[in-house]
């Protein structure tokens, strides 16, 4: 098998110390498998004390020989702190003006905010908020399970027989 090479010339002692500075348990991990290279043990064996793949251990020697210490700090993924708060009066705005009537999609929904607001809101946060206000997202009705019963049979009466007598 191949032996890694480690390109950096860091010593052992730098690296030491850039481990007890590190604050991420992840990169600290890291940095420790690149001590056990530079000592040289065997990346499989490496590979095994840290329970992750050779082809890993590769890619942290790798990611330290393009850029040092700091490039064993990954990404954790996921969203990005800082989600937009939105004003809640937007969408009681919104559910005024649904109950004026009309057919109200969720598409029409960002329409109506974009124009009104110049804002972007995802869909699924307009659905999401249409949704905690009681409002169906299809319909400018109140939400049938949580709507007033007398609301309902008019509106089953009334609306269903505009239908049928086409």
């Amino acid at each position: 098998m191949k032996k890694i090479e480690i390109l950096n010339k860091e010593t052992l002692e730098e690296l030491k110390l850039n481990l007890k500075k590190s604050k991420d348990s992840d990169q600290k991990n890291r940095i420790r498998a690149i001590i056990n290279i530079k000592k040289g043990i065997p990346k499989q064996e490496v590979a095994k004390d840290f329970g992750v793949s050779v082809v890993t251990v590769i890619y942290w020697v790798s990611s330290y020989n393009k850029g040092g210490v700091d490039s064993l700090l990954m990404s954790k993924g996921g969203r990005p702190e800082g989600n937009p708060k939105w004003d809640t009066s937007i969408f009681e705005n919104l559910t005024k003006e649904i109950d004026k009537g009309g057919y109200w999609s969720i598409p029409r929904m960002r329409e109506w905010i974009k124009e009104k607001y110049d804002k972007d809101i995802p869909e699924q946060t307009v659905w999401y908020r249409i949704d905690q206000l009681n409002y169906s997202y299809k319909g400018s009705r109140p939400h049938p399970m949580q709507g007033n019963k007398e609301r309902q049979e008019s509106f089953k009466k009334g609306g269903l027989s505009r239908f049928w007598s086409r």
